[in-house]
């Protein structure tokens, strides 16, 4: 008999939730009802889920539920009773308010009654996939929308839901992180880079990079924030040829200009239309009425740095030293307890933010590299044009004799791929020919595996160089 009262209660209690009857629904239950629909970090997005106790809280849940959910079918499937417990399974289609996607979902339900046949205990599990996509596909219009508004609490919670840090908006062309730079959002940046967002990418139309945009907004904070993140302070635009600080001159912001200046940006790059980094000044200089205090703040940062790096390239007299091939001067010099690792101010030349080591390796100046590395310098110490270290650049130019040092040295990465193209020094011995080089890097054990960012590994640049049936190849065939 209570298995037949329990389950016309619920036949008539589940009929009124599919006629959305809130009233009915909320007067079958116990006041001390608990209604348990499991929670976790990933359906949290649904916003009734959780566990409530009591009618009220039910309600709410109700409510919630109805604000973002539009039920377009619901079905009782099964219902199984034994005394006062009983086991439903739901057929539930619906669609999300705001993002109008539709779902599906089958529900298991477990429902307990009281001896006034009222529901006292109501447990509900499914599979969330289907309606935690349909309430997050529009997450990343949010996002965009969140960072426009300045909304940092708004951002948070969209990453949280898998919005994506590097959604573009179609009109702008902007990414979320590079609208917010230039918004000047420096709150923003840091929380959209910690979610994963790339401060490399560009814009899809001019192509200028979130830096760029940043320093086009004029907020040193964003700024700073990007460039400590990794942004390239002489990112070129594909369209002007503008690097961050060229748009620092020509939106007359001297502040980032002198930080962009003591971030090493480069003063001998020029534009796409012609003009040198200076001539671009210069036309600044003449063209504009307005704001011309800064403007001349910025030449004289301009004239500060210049004659900052002509005194730093001057008083690097090891550098010098090595450039001259005066080996007895460097080995002077290293006896004076000389910085070893010292690098030569960016001026865009060759040496730029170089150490003795690397010149010393890619010049062929064998004794020096004894000296050098001898007196403590860094064997793996990379230059930030290629990413090359010290090895790459003697098999880059076939100093057999100095590879053979190298990679004896101690703590040498035989196997240290350049930034630029993913080649290891093995790549790059195969790569221009030298077969004493590749000799000496495949006694030492340099790996055969690794892959370039072309895909190939030493093998196939070694059949690119030399042809199938050429030695190396066959010795790299024994070792792979």
């Amino acid at each position: 008999m209570q298995s037949e009262q329990t389950r016309a209660i619920l036949e008539e209690w589940f009929d009124a939730i599919g006629k959305g009857d809130g009233e009915k629904i909320i007067a079958a239950l116990s006041p001390s009802v608990v209604f348990e629909l499991p929670k976790d970090k990933w359906n949290a997005v649904i916003g009734y889920l959780g566990t409530h106790v009591g009618r009220s809280a039910v309600a709410e849940a109700f409510r919630i539920r109805a604000e973002t959910t539009e039920v377009l079918q619901y079905q009782l499937r099964e219902l199984v009773v034994d005394g006062g417990t009983a086991y439903a399974r739901i057929y539930t289609k619906a669609r999300h308010t705001r993002t109008l996607v539709p779902f599906e979902i089958e529900d298991s339900h477990r429902l307990e009654l009281d001896g006034q046949g009222r529901i006292a205990r109501w447990k509900v599990w499914f599979d969330p996939n289907g309606e935690v996509a349909a309430f997050t596909a529009d997450r990343d219009a949010r996002l965009l929308d969140a960072v426009g508004k300045g909304s940092s609490h708004e951002v948070r919670a969209l990453l949280e839901i898998g919005a994506n840090p590097d959604f573009r908006d179609s009109e702008s062309g902007l990414t979320a992180l590079q609208t917010a730079a230039g918004r000047g959002h420096a709150n923003l940046v840091h929380i959209l880079i910690g979610a994963g967002a790339d401060v490399h990418t560009t814009d899809a139309r001019a192509g200028g990079t979130a830096l760029h945009k940043a320093v086009q907004g004029g907020d040193l904070a964003t700024v700073t924030t990007l460039v400590e993140a990794g942004s390239f302070v002489d990112a070129v635009a594909p369209t002007t040829g503008h690097t961050p600080l060229m748009d620092a001159l020509w939106y007359k912001w001297p502040d980032i200009v002198g930080y962009l200046l003591e971030q090493n940006a480069g003063l001998g790059l020029s534009t796409h239309y012609g003009f040198s980094m200076r001539e671009h000044f210069e036309y600044e200089l003449n063209v504009n009425t307005r704001g011309k205090e800064k403007l001349l703040e910025a030449e004289r940062l301009l004239r500060q740095r210049t004659e900052s790096d002509e005194r730093r390239s001057a008083e690097h007299a090891l550098l010098t030293a090595v450039n001259a091939g005066d080996t007895h001067t460097v080995r002077n010099l290293l006896r004076e307890d000389t910085d070893v690792d010292r690098r030569f101010p960016v001026v865009n030349g060759f040496n730029d933010a170089h150490t003795a080591l690397l010149v010393a390796a890619r010049d062929g100046r064998t004794e020096m590299v004894r000296a050098l590395i001898a007196a403590g310098a860094d064997v793996n110490a990379t230059e930030p044009t290629f990413g090359a270290v010290p090895l790459h650049k003697a098999v880059y130019n076939g100093h057999a004799d100095i590879t053979r040092i190298l990679v004896e040295a101690a703590g040498i990465d035989l196997d240290f791929q350049g930034a630029t193209n993913g080649y290891t020094p093995l790549h790059d011995a195969l790569w221009h020919g030298y077969e004493d080089c590749a000799d000496v890097l495949i006694e030492a054990g340099a790996r055969r595996d690794l892959v370039g960012h072309d895909g190939k590994t030493p093998r196939d640049i070694a059949v690119d160089s030399f042809g199938r049936d050429h030695r190396l190849v066959k010795a790299l065939d024994q070792h792979s």
